[in-house]
C-alpha cells in the first residue's frame, strides 16, 4: 500500500475510534459490525469489477 493511502486510512481509523468511544458497549459492537459489512461489501465489489474486466479482456 502506498504511503498517502496508509496515512490517509490511519486517519480515518482515528476518527472512526474517537467517534465510537461515547456509544454504550453494544451499541459500539453495532456499530464496527455495520462497518465490517460495508467493508467487505466493498471489497467484494472490487473483486467483481476485476472479474468483469479480466473476462473482457480475454474476449
Amino acid at each position: 500500500m502506498r504511503k498517502v493511502t496508509e496515512d490517509f486510512l490511519n486517519r480515518k481509523k482515528a476518527e472512526i475510534l474517537d467517534a465510537s468511544t461515547w456509544l454504550p458497549e453494544i451499541e459500539r459492537a453495532e456499530f464496527f459490525n455495520e462497518l465490517a459489512d460495508w467493508a467487505y461489501s466493498e471489497y467484494e465489489k472490487t473483486i467483481v469489477r476485476d472479474d468483469l474486466e479480466m473476462q473482457d479482456y480475454e474476449n
